[in-house]
């Protein structure tokens, strides 16, 4: 093989392979950074129709501005707090970040037969209560956390518990998939 082709085929193994690599990142929890922002969206199957989806919702709690369209859902999210105990950490092994912070955020729902699909951006903490760093209220994003400064990537601290119990926390919140009648209870 003459030195070219040699080169040319090292070439083109190193650029597939950096593009395999930055594409392989993308989702971790279902989190995904792209534009400098981090979008959580999780697509769960149902054998609810979409009324009675719409009724879940409504009936949830979860969602003001709620805004109901053909087949899709959209509205903001208040005071979630995060559930990192039933995602298995206590509150020392939780970052303070997560722990001290009510979750809000936009949302939108889009339903097809079978199952619907969650998405959640533009993702602030808000500050609980004051303390020595912070002031009750004060909002942060969630990319200020979870993302390299300039960067489309994850810093390696968000990837380990703050995404799981973030992940834990919106998936049982947003799981509106069977039908909770309380008529007869």
């Amino acid at each position: 093989m003459t030195f070219m082709k040699r080169n040319f085929l090292l070439t083109s193994f190193l650029i597939l392979t950096l593009i395999f690599n930055l594409k392989a990142q993308v989702l971790i929890n279902n989190f995904d950074p792209s534009d400098n922002q981090i979008i959580w969206q999780k697509v769960y199957t149902t054998t609810l129709n979409f009324k009675q989806l719409t009724d879940n919702i409504n009936s949830s709690g979860l969602f003001t501005n709620l805004n109901i369209e053909e087949n899709t859902i959209t509205g903001h999210i208040k005071n979630i707090d995060a559930d990192f105990k039933g995602a298995g950490y206590s509150e020392m092994a939780t970052p303070m970040y997560i722990s001290r912070s009510f979750i809000d955020g936009f949302i939108s729902i889009d339903f097809k037969d079978g199952k619907y699909r969650v998405t959640l951006k533009n993702i602030f903490l808000n500050q609980k209560y004051n303390d020595a760093l912070t002031k009750q209220g004060e909002k942060s994003t969630l990319e200020t956390w979870s993302l390299k400064k300039g960067k489309n990537e994850f810093k390696d601290a968000f990837t380990k518990s703050p995404s799981k119990i973030l992940d834990y926390t919106f998936s049982r919140k947003f799981d509106f998939t069977t039908n909770k009648d309380t008529k007869n209870w």
